[in-house]
């Protein structure tokens, strides 16, 4: 059986009253349209949860663990699937995939009796019309909460053994492991596979870090100070914060701290002239308009126009005027921009495989193929974005990835097209417990294990005056 690291939400077993919707149908069903409709985690979450909006929030907080746990441990869940069913996984169909693979996440790292998940899985294929398989659901189900002490892995010390103890894609294992070496590599996969807290940035707008903490305390909401950036909180034990008060008045948004480092690394200043190149949904726009004191001008684009309107609501809900939304393609140079900000940054399109750890899915859905394709979009976006950037002035590239090609070789590759460019050291941006030798070169990449953060590159490039 798998060793977790992690706490996770525990289900109250068979003494649960029953309730009109089964959670357990709802995960299940989501499972269903991740895998096989290609639908997002968190879209086809909230969309469910919103049409059954009568459950309980205890259910409601069970439904998103058994999805979001399933999706972080889905290789090893398959493995052990497939080592006592004589029909493999690629060959089921998708509900009786969808409820084993969610009934053995809950055998296996929940809190939930054998008897109860296979009892349940029984029953969500036999409602489904499905009579004929709950012999098989019930045999193999059974069989795995048995073996749990039993399964067989790789050989430790390999790329494999990790692939499937911690449930990455194999081709990500070996470009990690040829990166940070092996022992990194597993930390890093470990880290991961824990649910992360939610982290949000304290609009210095509109209110002071303890006067928000006081407030989020109240409803019951565990907080803890952030470790790399003065304003950012972490939360845990949190409804849903879209409802809250406290975020419909403003007092704060949701990012990462590793979102918030890099705008503490650009170092924006009021009444500077600014530009976000790759804006929505916003957050760092949001970010550097507050480190403004909402004084200046703050250029925000993005090609999509559903994602400008998204930028604009939250500008508002935030009370920052200063942000000019603008619909617009990054790869297209804009002659009207030429040498006229302060700071630009160029937070790129990338794989977004330091997403791991909040979306799961990403894990699945990616083959590397994608990172050729991604490179010379990135290259054209930082070769605008340094035509924008006046005399004197930073640019800063940064992206959600832990991937040389998309990261420090982008870099290299710009400084030696772009002699008018050099790095800037920012190890004063940095708390002593995060420094890294190439942070003096202008550069640092946060890994989860070691910030407690998004997988991140952030780079800062100063134009000659």
């Amino acid at each position: 059986m798998i060793e977790s690291a992690c706490n996770h939400i525990p289900d109250e077993g068979e003494n649960r009253i029953m309730i009109q919707i089964n959670p357990r149908e709802i995960a299940a069903q989501a499972m269903m349209e991740i895998m096989e409709e290609g639908a997002y985690n968190n879209m086809a979450l909230r969309r469910l949860l919103r049409q059954n909006g009568a459950m309980p929030p205890k259910d409601r907080a069970m439904v998103t663990e058994i999805v979001n746990g399933t999706l972080r441990n889905l290789y090893y869940i398959d493995h052990v699937i497939n080592q006592f069913s004589k029909t493999k996984t690629e060959k089921m169909k998708p509900w009786i995939l969808a409820v084993m693979r969610t009934a053995v996440y809950q055998m296996y790292f929940m809190k939930v009796p054998d008897s109860a998940a296979c009892n349940e899985g029984v029953k969500l294929v036999e409602e489904r019309g499905l009579e004929p398989l709950k012999g098989f659901v019930n045999g193999v189900l059974r069989t795995v909460g048995r073996e749990k002490e039993n399964i067989a892995l790789p050989k430790k010390g390999t790329p494999e053994f990790l692939h499937i103890q911690y449930s990455h894609p194999l081709w990500v294992i070996k470009m990690w492991t040829a990166y940070f070496g092996y022992e990194e590599t597993e930390n890093l996969c470990r880290a991961n596979n824990c649910p992360p807290d939610v982290t949000i940035r304290v609009n210095t707008l509109k209110t002071k870090k303890e006067s928000l903490r006081k407030e989020l305390e109240k409803l019951g909401t565990t907080v803890t100070d952030g470790r790399l950036v003065s304003s950012a909180l972490h939360l845990k034990k949190t409804a849903d914060i879209g409802r809250l008060k406290s975020f419909s008045e403003g007092l704060f948004h949701v990012q990462d701290e590793s979102s918030q480092l890099a705008i503490e690394i650009m170092a924006p200043k009021k009444g500077e002239k600014v530009l976000d190149l790759c804006a929505a949904p916003g957050g760092k726009s949001f970010t550097i308009g507050e480190r403004m004191e909402n004084e200046g001008r703050l250029v925000c684009g993005d090609i999509y126009e559903h994602k400008i309107e998204l930028i604009t609501q939250g500008a508002q809900r935030l009370g920052i005027t200063m942000i000019e939304p603008i619909q617009q393609d990054a790869t297209e140079f804009n002659e009207n921009y030429a040498d006229a900000f302060d700071r630009v940054l160029v937070d790129a399109p990338c794989s977004g495989l330091g997403l791991m750890g909040k979306k799961p899915d990403i894990r699945l859905k990616k083959n590397g193929d994608e990172i050729d394709q991604l490179v010379p979009i990135q290259r054209q976006i930082l070769e605008n974005g340094a035509r924008y950037v006046k005399q004197g002035g930073t640019l800063i590239y940064s992206t959600c990835t832990l991937c040389k090609k998309e990261n420090e070789k982008n870099v290299e590759w710009f400084l030696s097209s772009h002699p008018e460019f050099i790095t800037e050291d920012i190890t004063e941006f940095l708390p002593k417990t995060l420094w890294q030798e190439t942070a003096e070169k202008g550069y640092i990449t946060l890994l989860p294990h070691k910030s407690n953060t998004d997988g991140f590159f952030i780079a800062k490039m100063k134009r000659k005056g």
